[in-house]
């Protein structure tokens, strides 16, 4: 009974951690593309062109991801050496404080704060690669490991509802006078700090066997170097970096194609991505009845993969809201469904004394995508707005290749 207990506590702990984590990775994005990019914002000097707007733009979207590229992979080890507890409580304290300087850099109209402010938050949210690691510890096998991480993906979508949704409302000043563009930030570290004190004194450490060993300082570019130099993983993780930078590409700019095609605030971009977090929420339980089938996982995520591709192609055609909200919602269901496949897959090419580091070299990868996403969109939109969801859907066509070769390794 209290092995059950415990497990229930350590099981809330990891989905509060996953939601609170997806929150502040997706809370400010209806914030940002107004702050940068709409003519009435005051974050930067209006003298400066817009092609260098657009880059601001991407840099700024790329902290988050960047900090996730360079810690998770030392959190994850440190997870398998030390424990998850204490990776959870350092992580919250930096969430809390890292939400915090958002808040003030915000209110106060600072950039470099509010850099520092995204940076700590990315790094904090470093903490989801360790969050997947206590599930595989809590999975008796591998139905239930698939069932748990279906779960997670559906928590983080939940958030990807929420995120958007809190953001676009909370900052909007014509609902409530004390509402502004900082006030999201302010209810996230609140919230952060609530994870944080239910971590503590609820969540006891699920790691069986500890494997202390020195810790890797660079290990995200050691584990990136060995994602794409070793040939019995290279397919795997090459295959996961380009549907991620698909998906990432499409999910970062859809606010900036709404504030320049639609004229979007940013309670409508918020609404739009909150519809695009519930579609994501289907996508995802989907493969909670998948198991009650005989439909290989192989055609779900090559069919996932094709459609993905197609529906990112078309996005940024339509001249009517309802058609690009369509084409939106397809692409957003499909990338629910591969998320956790790909995740699971890669859980069960991993040793259990390896589930952190595993995972660890998996949000590396992921991170990366993340963090080349909007670097490398924010240089290309001044292009054209339809550019980097042309790319997105490329990269989308290159990780269906890649599955095929790689399908066996895969599942």
């Amino acid at each position: 009974m209290e092995d059950c207990i415990k497990k229930r506590r350590a099981l809330l702990s990891v989905f509060i951690t996953f939601a609170v984590s997806a929150l502040s990775a997706s809370i400010i994005f209806p914030i940002l593309a107004p702050l940068f990019l709409n003519p009435a914002n005051t974050l930067i000097q209006r003298e400066i062109p817009d092609t260098m707007l657009s880059i601001f733009f991407g840099f700024f979207l790329g902290a988050f991801p960047l900090a996730q590229f360079i810690f998770a992979p030392i959190l994850g080890e440190y997870a398998d050496s030390r424990g998850r507890r204490r990776i959870f409580l350092i992580t919250l304290i930096v969430e809390v404080v890292g939400y915090a300087l958002c808040g003030f850099a915000i209110q106060e109209r600072h950039l470099s704060l509010l850099f520092i402010g995204r940076f700590l938050t990315g790094f904090a949210a470093g903490n989801m690669s360790v969050c997947l690691a206590t599930l595989a510890d809590l999975s008796k096998n591998e139905k239930t490991r698939t069932h748990y991480f279906g779960l997670g993906a559906a928590v983080a979508g939940t958030m990807f509802v929420l995120g958007p949704f809190l953001g676009g409302k909370l900052s909007d000043h014509s609902l409530y006078k004390h509402f502004s563009l900082a006030f999201p930030m302010w209810v996230g570290a609140f919230l952060a700090f609530c994870n944080l004190v239910f971590v503590f004194f609820f969540f006891k450490e699920t790691l069986q066997e500890r494997h202390k060993k020195p810790l890797d300082p660079i290990s995200s570019l050691h584990n990136i170097q060995k994602a794409f130099s070793n040939k019995q993983i290279q397919g795997l993780y090459l295959l996961y970096f380009f549907f991620l930078l698909g998906w990432n590409m499409l999910y970062q700019f859809l606010p900036a194609l709404m504030v320049e095609k639609f004229h979007a605030s940013s309670a409508k971009i918020g609404n739009l991505t909150a519809l695009m977090g519930l579609i994501w929420i289907v996508g995802s339980l989907s493969l909670v009845f998948l198991k009650h089938t005989y439909i290989s996982k192989k055609k779900v995520a090559l069919a996932s993969l094709l459609i993905f591709a197609i529906a990112t192609l078309l996005l940024p055609f339509p001249e009517r809201l309802l058609f690009f909200t369509l084409s939106s919602g397809v692409a957003v269901f499909c990338a629910g469904v591969l998320w956790p496949l790909f995740t699971q897959a890669i859980s069960k090419n991993a040793a259990p004394e390896m589930q952190g580091k595993m995972l660890g070299l998996s949000q590396s990868v992921q991170s990366l995508s993340m963090a080349l996403a909007p670097f490398l969109g924010g240089f290309i939109l001044q292009a054209h707005n339809k550019v980097p969801f042309i790319v997105a859907a490329g990269s989308g066509l290159v990780a269906l290749i890649l599955l095929r070769k790689n399908h066996e390794k895969l599942f």
